[in-house]
């Protein structure tokens, strides 16, 4: 028997095949405005029709669509839940707030005309559509993550200076000219320029010097020297101030290209921005505002520095673990520890980075293109079978009582004895992001094994208390 569905509707499939092509390919080729509101028209049409196939109410599903959308694009609340769902069910995503977006909303029109002139569609084709479609909608692409811009490049031309400015595949380069180091304006420009290292106007020169924030000059063939630089602690507080989304996408803090003409030098310091020296001979550092040059923009060399996002959750993970081990060492029952096991596991599915959890599971494969609903499920029930395990089998071993206030201890301990020196680094207690991590490995250790060897060598199980009476 066939009847009519709206799923099935000739604007509807073309919405689902636009989606899959834009998100997957379109947006990879050709990155930008255009590419970017095609996904939201193309959702606009698509999900009311797979909401009426539960709500059955054309008029409510296409309300809900508009109203959702609204909420995410227009609010920063409705787009951090958003990004929380994506991010339970494709690992961490950011979905932005924009306004902008909200141009598209004339899409659920295409909607609303679809449902009603619905088509007759079998079973068989609403139940290929249904899933196809579903996939679509929560397989979108969400957000590219954040590269902050770096200014990569100098040239001299025509009597002026250029910076060039990038970020990554996704924007296209720009590119700022000045002529006395304190305004700025566009410059359109073709080609790829290559950074100078060295720049000379007569016989005074300037130098970068590679991996540090360092320029040296010469005059007339002389000794070199340093005409501008910031320390290596500093250099490496300002490295981990603009931080990327992701790490890996993190860019160089250093001098990279210089450029001179008289009066003016300016050197290109990566996502740092530039440094200028003006005709006093005074050198000032100048950051980048979303692609524009901008002097309020840098970051204060006496700011406190950033350490990664992640690093407080990593540690709360480590620390959750020591926390059980003390626990298992001190109950010393199989049962427990299977228990503690569990508990590890529950740990590291809430706390680790969502995609490291699915390379693992997955055997080094990416994560697959649907949500694993089996594994969110064992996600939420993996906490309460690691705390029923765990009590029951105390309960039967009947360890010392204060085993328990020392394995919280012991958790809390590591989480500070962790956190506790990139805290320092950050007020510059430390000089470097390194040697933070190197203090930071040390006394997590230190702590974690001396709660280990505390519950392992001075707990003994409770005597049972029988209620028989003592002899005569």
């Amino acid at each position: 028997m066939r009847r009519t569905s709206w799923i099935g509707h000739p604007l509807t499939v073309l919405a689902l095949v636009v989606l899959v092509v834009n998100d997957h390919l379109l947006k990879h080729t050709w990155p930008g405005v255009v590419t970017g509101k095609l996904s939201d028209v193309a959702g606009l049409i698509l999900l009311p029709a797979v909401l009426d196939l539960v709500l059955r109410r054309p008029a409510l599903s296409i309300a809900v669509t508009g109203v959702g959308f609204a909420f995410v694009k227009a609010t920063a609340t409705g787009a951090w839940l958003a990004s929380e769902a994506w991010s339970l069910a494709w690992g961490p995503s950011v979905i932005l707030a924009d306004p902008t977006d909200l141009l598209t909303l004339p899409a659920l029109y295409v909607a609303w005309h679809a449902s009603r002139h619905p088509v007759p569609a079998g079973r068989t084709v609403v139940m290929l559509l249904t899933p196809a479609a579903v996939l679509a909608i929560t397989a979108t692409s969400p957000e590219l993550p954040y590269v902050p811009p770096m200014a990569y490049a100098t040239e001299v031309r025509d009597g002026a200076i250029i910076v060039h400015l990038k970020s990554d595949d996704r924007y296209s380069d720009h590119a700022y000219l000045t002529r006395d180091g304190r305004t700025w304006e566009e410059w359109k420009f073709t080609g790829s320029p290559i950074p100078a290292a060295s720049s000379c106007v007569g016989e005074h020169c300037f130098r970068v010097v590679p991996g540090r924030l360092k320029v040296m000059e010469s005059a007339g063939g002389g000794t070199w020297t340093t005409a501008w630089e910031l320390s290596p602690e500093v250099q490496d507080r300002l490295f981990r101030a603009y931080p990327p989304e992701r790490p890996e996408d993190r860019q160089p803090v250093e001098s990279l290209s210089v450029s001179a003409i008289p009066g003016v030098v300016v050197v290109a310091n990566g996502a740092d921005g530039v440094a200028v020296r003006d005709a006093s001979g005074t050198w000032s550092r100048v950051g980048i505002d979303d692609y524009e040059l901008d002097p309020a923009a840098a970051v204060s060399v006496d700011a406190l520095g950033r350490y990664d996002d992640l690093l407080p959750t990593n540690a709360l993970l480590i620390a959750v673990i020591v926390g059980l081990y003390a626990l298992a060492t001190g109950v010393r029952t199989i049962g427990f520890t299977a228990g503690m096991a569990v508990g590890c596991v529950a740990a590291w599915y809430w706390l680790a980075p969502r995609t490291e959890f699915w390379d693992i599971v997955s055997e080094g494969y990416a994560p697959p293109l649907y949500p694993d609903v089996g594994l969110v499920i064992v996600g939420l029930l993996l906490p309460p079978t690691a705390f029923c395990l765990m009590a029951f089998f105390a309960i039967l071993a009947r360890p010392p009582l204060w085993i328990l206030p020392v394995g919280l201890a012991a958790g809390g301990l590591t989480w500070l004895a962790i956190m506790a020196p990139f805290q320092a680094w950050s007020v510059g207690w430390i000089p470097t992001y390194a040697q933070a991590s190197v203090v930071a490995v040390v006394l997590g250790t230190v702590v974690g094994a001396s709660a280990v060897w505390v519950t392992r060598w001075y707990s003994t199980p409770r005597p049972h208390v029988s209620g028989r009476p003592p002899g005569p």
